[in-house]
């Protein structure tokens, strides 16, 4: 957390609330973030007086690219949070970093409890070189061919650990792993290249379903996640196994979700609809 629908529903937040705006102040407040930035990057007070030019997402990954060529490398990891707030709110121990616009009574927070999230402040080129080396296509965007092309040539991944893997499809993590391989009918266990040409069309239609209803519903808030203006999301509601230990299964009827560590996470499925 949070996976590709929750870093989708913030960008949608944030562009059109910060496109244009200019940047008065930048400021990390918290030693972690310094000792996390590649030794290329950018200092947070160089930005100042640079104008957003747009906001995006790859993957899990926030890119905010400026005038002047320099961007932003936003990953919020587990328990990373990026908002919008009113700048007379009280800023917590969890705050670690400050943004602060011209014209605008708003400021941007980011706030992470863990400390495994990270903002990069880099060069949009190297930034660019960065995403297009370390993660696959866009499962939104990867046509079916493609898609059955990848589960061939990883055959041998476990589909829930490719279905993971950032460098063969980019964006998919625990939750909606879990919750596209129920609607497919697909043990999570399987060989990736075991799946039929059948069963590939179901697990592509399954991922494009799952991801487009947990978008239009604000992502998942099963833990700390908020959207950019501070709520929470809707899908959760929604989920089938993720986090249904012993509940009866919603297809079968007959037996309880089961949770069983698959490529060191824990995964929920129905041993008897995805045998």
């Amino acid at each position: 957390m949070p996976e590709l629908p929750e870093a989708e529903t913030i960008v949608r937040g944030l562009r059109p609330e910060l496109t244009g705006k200019r940047v008065k102040d930048f400021v990390f407040l918290s030693p972690h973030l310094w000792r996390k930035q590649p030794a290329s990057a950018l200092r947070p007070d160089s930005y100042r007086g640079k104008r957003i030019e747009d906001i995006w997402r790859r993957g899990k990954l926030i890119v905010f690219s400026f005038n002047g060529q320099e961007g932003l490398l936003i990953h919020l990891k587990m328990t990373g949070q990026l908002y919008l707030t009113d700048p007379n709110q009280p800023v917590d121990k969890h705050t670690h970093a400050l943004m602060t616009f011209s014209g605008l009574g708003k400021e941007l927070r980011f706030r992470d409890i863990r400390k495994f999230g990270f903002l990069n402040c880099l060069k949009m080129a190297e930034i660019k070189e960065k995403v297009s080396a370390e993660l696959g296509p866009e499962p939104l965007g990867i046509k079916s061919d493609e898609f059955y092309g990848l589960l061939k040539q990883y055959g041998k991944k476990r589909i829930k650990g490719w279905l993971l893997d950032q460098k063969i499809i980019a964006g998919i993590g625990n939750i909606y792993s879990d919750e596209m391989l129920f609607r497919a009918g697909i043990n999570p266990e399987r060989p990736a290249g075991s799946l039929s040409p059948e069963e590939a069309r179901k697990l592509y239609r399954a991922m494009r379903a799952v991801l487009k209803k947990a978008i239009e519903l604000k992502g998942s808030s099963v833990s700390d996640y908020i959207d950019s203006s501070g709520k929470k999301g809707e899908f959760q509601k929604w989920h089938r196994v993720y986090g249904k230990e012993g509940q009866l299964c919603p297809r079968c009827q007959t037996t309880g979700i089961k949770r069983k560590k698959i490529n060191g996470r824990s995964s929920f499925f129905c041993p008897v609809c995805q045998s």
